[in-house]
């Protein structure tokens, strides 16, 4: 959802099989980067490249080759700390653009932002960000309202507004992602845990098929994808490697895409690809899931019901984050948009132990289509008094 309209143009260029029945990425206005002339030297790509996979170098790879549904526990070892994330203050999310240069969230204070929120009951906040300068309004305010609030705030930076070019090589992309963490990252240095590298970067790189098998996957557009995330994802690290990072993607059922990431596999045409690539490590996986793509526990076409959040949960062993989810915008009514809210809080509040979900995060506090408010930022549909009510009476 939070796709910025900047890239559209570029990534039609790639394939752009997905189509609006297999993304959930709607489109949504541009976010306006309050530009900065900061700089910043990345290192080169193929020097770099064991550095994307050395913070879960103990890991041992599954699906190296051919595509998987149900893949075996052979992700990252270490989450044993990262097991009762779901009850340290992270569960109930929800989106926003407090970085945006207009629009109302550019004329609604932070801390009117924040008043919001707690009333609401959220306690993570998820605003996008590309450039320093949008970077530097989510830590004006975290050192200012947010400070001591209870409310943490997760950046998600965004390439397509940074001028990601799909058609690059991965040494540029790599640059560009790198050079993009790196000025995002420094003024949050010390007041954020947890950043997501990029957002929905896979939705026109889909060229068949639903995302489950590695020939879905457009291999020209591939190395630019997998250089961009590689970059942001070093950048961060090399400004403070205590925070955590991760990755989206944004077609329902595009696991395959992240399993081909994390095992260095590139799409070949083939259901097989090639192996041999960068790996990458991410310390949470992100996940967008809306009620247009039914359920999770039960996904894909043709009655496949694949069960998408064990998928995740054995390809990765890291906790997810379902960092976007909620109803089928102005296919909704407010009504039916407040129903599926509560039903999908239920389903999530359930099974949050079940498969180490850290995060479920709304699309969004304020929007004219997916909004718990309108743009007005006063007027508050049906789902804002459902949301509300039921973190209320199931606290986390």
């Amino acid at each position: 959802m939070m796709l910025a309209s900047a890239g559209s143009a570029v990534l039609a260029g790639c394939g752009g099989g997905g189509g609006s029945s297999d993304s959930q990425a709607a489109g949504k206005s541009s976010a306006t980067a309050n530009s900065t002339t900061s700089t910043s030297t990345s290192p080169s790509a193929s020097s770099a490249s064991a550095a994307s996979g050395a913070s879960a170098s103990n890991a041992t790879d599954s699906n190296s080759a051919g595509d998987a549904t149900q893949p075996s526990n052979t992700g990252s070892s270490d989450t044993s700390s990262q097991a009762s994330g779901a009850s340290d203050g992270l569960f109930y999310g929800i989106n926003g653009h407090m970085a945006w240069g207009s629009g109302i969230y550019q004329t609604m204070p932070a801390a009117a932002q924040l008043a919001i929120l707690q009333d609401l009951g959220v306690t993570n906040y998820r605003c996008d960000i590309a450039d320093g300068g949008m970077a530097t309004t989510l830590a004006n305010a975290l050192k200012g309202p947010f400070a001591n609030s209870g409310v943490s705030i997760l950046p998600v930076f965004n390439p397509l507004s940074a001028h990601w070019d799909p058609h690059s090589s991965e040494a540029d992309a790599y640059a560009l992602g790198y050079d993009l963490a790196v000025r995002c990252t420094r003024p949050l240095k010390g007041l954020v845990k947890y950043i997501e590298c990029g957002n929905e970067l896979d939705v026109d790189l889909k060229i068949a098929g639903d995302g489950s098998s590695t020939a879905d996957w457009d291999p020209a557009c591939w190395p630019s994808f997998r250089g961009a995330l590689r970059g942001m994802i070093d950048g961060v690290r090399a400004i403070d490697p205590s925070i955590q990072c991760g990755v989206n993607v944004g077609i329902p059922m595009a696991y395959r895409a992240l399993q081909m990431l994390w095992n260095g596999i590139s799409p070949d045409g083939t259901t097989q690809g090639v192996s041999g690539a960068a790996s990458l490590r991410w310390d949470f996986t992100s996940y967008h899931w809306y009620k247009s793509s039914g359920d999770i526990q039960c996904g894909g076409r043709n009655n496949a019901c694949v069960d998408v959040l064990q998928v995740l949960k054995e390809s990765f062993n890291v906790p997810i984050w379902l960092t976007e989810w909620g109803w089928s915008g102005a296919n909704d009514t407010p009504q039916s948009a407040a129903a599926y809210t509560g039903k999908a809080l239920k389903q999530y509040r359930s099974i949050k132990d079940k498969y180490n979900i850290q995060s479920i995060m709304m699309y969004a506090v304020m929007d004219k289509n997916y909004g718990l408010m309108q743009l007005d930022g006063v007027t508050k549909n049906p789902a804002y008094a459902v949301f509300k009510d039921f973190i209320a009476a199931n606290p986390v």
